[in-house]
């Protein structure tokens, strides 16, 4: 073929190119996550006009709140920070194929250790002080999820039961801790609180957007750079995807998966001190965060994958930010989000969702491709 005639070719096709070269995988993916996403919006908007006052006004909270005023935006900052770390953790969790689940206890004593430092360790320190509490959260974290993944890998012990069990007894610690040893009496259920220098800085005046902000950029790159540009991350996903092929090729298929845990759990941990130094003046968790569930539908959203949390963290924040709104300049429940993550996640998980609609897509492009290849034939003749 000529080079007059490639270029004849290459011009009717178009800007489109790079769609039509995407794997019919990948569209497929990327149909199964929008069409997921539009039922569960659909579901939140008929729950929002049947149980609303004004659904109309209730309804354009819900869609644009994050735009109305300076505190909403910030808000919803302040929600995408957790989500991106705890999204990071799970993702590298989960990519080794490890269901832990232990993330809630360890962002709740990795919370309760951070405050801690803040009161009594580096009152009056700024910056490394912060920094100093985020580590020993983090060294929290590890020491929790430790706990559970080595009785895994020595006993054999079911990661999902020794999780969720560690997350209620690190929860009851933490309560007994906070009642017995380390409430302000002059309070009902806080610390005394954290010294000035001890939080974290404030990264845009007149909003509660701090520096964790920039940590949580930091991790999610991080995550993203062991698991796609190192060899040991090459080896996480290889265990994940088929560990016996791992362990033919010679990986320790019992310590990588260990490790994998151990990273995420030091991240769970710094979440947790993160949001107490960033937000809170003093302890006063009484329940567990949620942070850690939050982890795994991100995941969910990202397909293990890093680097599409950031996107997947601006969603979520953006629709909880407006139900949040909602709630309480409209009347209507802020949990209605959580019908909209939940039916969301389940048609995401749903293996046969649109499984006929991918058959026909791979036939069609199938055929698409032949009537190139002989359109590129009769040019060349």
């Amino acid at each position: 073929m000529s080079s007059s005639s490639k270029a004849h070719v290459a011009e009717r096709r178009g800007p489109l190119e790079g769609l039509r070269n995407m794997s019919v995988q990948t569209k497929h993916e990327i149909l199964r996550m929008a069409m997921a996403i539009a039922i569960g919006l659909g579901i939140a908007v008929v729950l929002i006009v049947l149980t609303a006052e004004n659904p109309g006004e209730a309804l354009s909270y819900f869609i644009a709140a994050p735009f109305m005023q300076t505190m909403y935006f910030s808000h919803m900052v302040e929600v995408i920070i957790p989500l991106m770390m705890t999204g990071a953790a799970v993702c590298i969790m989960f990519s080794a194929n490890q269901f832990n689940l232990g993330l809630e206890g360890a962002i709740y004593l990795g919370g309760f250790v951070a405050a801690l430092s803040g009161i009594y360790l580096v009152p009056d320190l700024p910056v490394l002080g912060p920094a100093l509490s985020i580590l020993l959260g983090g060294l929290v974290g590890f020491f929790i999820i430790a706990i559970p993944a080595l009785l895994q890998y020595r006993w054999k012990a079911n990661i999902v039961v020794s999780t969720l069990m560690m997350n209620y007894l690190c929860l009851y610690v933490g309560l007994w801790l906070l009642f017995d040893k380390f409430k302000d009496p002059a309070s009902s259920q806080h610390t005394y609180p954290i010294g000035a220098s001890a939080g974290l800085s404030i990264l845009v005046p007149g909003t509660k957007i701090h520096s964790g902000l920039i940590l949580a950029v930091v991790i999610v790159v991080a995550a993203y750079v062991l698991l796609y540009r190192t060899r040991f991350g090459l080896s996480i996903r290889m265990v994940g995807q088929n560990p016996s092929f791992a362990k033919y090729s010679g990986l320790g298929v019992s310590g990588i998966a260990l490790v994998s845990q151990l990273i995420g759990g030091t991240i769970g941990g710094m979440t947790g001190a993160v949001q107490m130094l960033g937000l809170y003046d003093r302890f006063q968790w009484t329940t567990l965060t949620g942070y850690g569930w939050d982890g795994v539908t991100m995941a969910i959203l990202a397909h293990n994958n890093p680097k599409y949390l950031p996107l997947a963290a601006i969603f979520l924040a953006y629709f909880r930010t407006g139900a949040w709104v909602m709630s309480f300049k409209a009347g209507v429940q802020i949990d209605l989000v959580k019908v909209f993550e939940g039916v969301m996640i389940l048609f995401i998980m749903a293996e046969k969702f649109l499984s006929g609609t991918y058959r026909k897509m791979v036939f069609a492009d199938a055929d698409r491709k032949r009537k190139e290849r002989a359109a590129e034939g009769s040019v060349g003749a």
